[in-house]
């Protein structure tokens, strides 16, 4: 009940920001596609029209209280800078090569949203960071992207937001797949705290990236909660992961250690390991939500259900909850 109450205020709070515009005393400007010559400050009520592109050595500041809206662009348009193909999106985003502070204040969130009467995951495509450094997210609130926020090859630090409604939440990767860029091979470094991740169709995917995971409430996503890829190295821990599809899925995951979570009551299983998993998962000292050992293994696929597949180790099992908030 307390989760769904959570959310049905989050959830309010946007339905409350769609219909009324918000307040009709904040300045209201219109950013066109196009690149951000020097550093720029946005603040009030700011509509996106097409990409918006933050070179290196460029800062775009959005301060407490303001409210980015996306308009919807289709892939024919001529909205977009860069094309449609990997990492770019084929609705409006914002692109940082250089740097973003959106740092707001426990009573004047920012929110990144879409700007349709109607809207829906994937109205905007994602504030996109490619081989950019020192970003910082804080008490931002960010619905109906395609990713909320997806970093190639960057640093971010994102604490104390909500993700709601998105395709994705937050993504994150090495960059191997456009070649001559200046981030090529270079992984991601990202710490996500005391964030929600809620009604999105996934919370958090991360591929061969250092991440640290930790304080977050990750619930009710339609597909996954946490989706470790490959060759990542941090932690995932004191996280309510609770309502998902899957938890924690693993696809040829190694080097991230999972401990001290709430992982209970996943629709599907709450830790999970994909056809190619063929690592061994360290997932000890997390609470399964029951002391029944049996109830707790039915929801762990590995080695015990595909003798291909890597083991997760679970043992010790936590026999309470932790205090996923205050981390002890």
């Amino acid at each position: 009940m307390k989760n769904s109450l959570r959310v049905f205020s989050v959830v309010s709070t946007l339905l409350l920001l769609l219909s009324s515009g918000g307040c009709s005393r904040q300045e209201s400007v219109e950013i066109r596609m196009g690149t951000l010559e020097k550093d720029t400050t946005w603040s009030g009520q700011v509509t996106v029209t097409g990409d918006v592109y933050v070179p290196p050595g460029v800062t775009l500041t959005v301060l407490p209280g303001t409210i980015v809206r996306f308009k919807r662009i289709e892939e024919n348009m001529d909205n977009n800078l860069y094309g449609l193909d990997s990492p770019y999106y084929p609705v409006a985003e914002i692109i940082i090569r250089g740097k973003l502070l959106a740092v707001g204040t426990p009573d004047k969130n920012i929110v990144f949203t879409s700007a349709e009467l109607e809207p829906q995951p994937a109205d905007w495509g994602a504030i996109n960071f490619l081989g950019s450094e020192g970003n910082v997210v804080k008490y931002t609130k960010l619905f109906h992207a395609y990713n909320g926020i997806h970093a190639h090859g960057s640093s971010v630090e994102i604490s104390d937001c909500e993700f709601v409604k998105n395709g994705v939440g937050v993504s994150f990767k090495v960059e191997e797949e456009t070649q001559g860029v200046p981030w090529f091979g270079k992984r991601s470094t990202v710490s996500i705290t005391r964030s929600l991740f809620a009604k999105n169709k996934g919370g958090i995917g991360l591929r061969s990236s250092d991440a640290e995971i930790t304080h977050n409430e990750i619930i009710d996503n339609k597909f996954f909660g946490v989706w470790p890829k490959e060759n990542c190295k941090g932690v995932i821990s004191y996280n309510e992961i609770t309502g998902n599809k899957k938890g924690v899925y693993l696809y040829q995951a190694q080097g991230i250690n999972i401990e001290f979570n709430n992982i209970y009551d996943n629709k599907d299983y709450n830790i999970a390991v994909a056809e190619a998993q063929d690592f061994p998962v360290e997932a000890r000292n997390n609470w399964f939500g029951s002391k029944n050992r049996q109830k707790i293994d039915e929801l762990i696929f590995d080695k015990q259900d595909d003798a291909d597949l890597g083991e997760i180790f679970i043992d010790p099992v936590l026999d309470k909850p932790v205090d996923w908030k205050a981390g002890k």
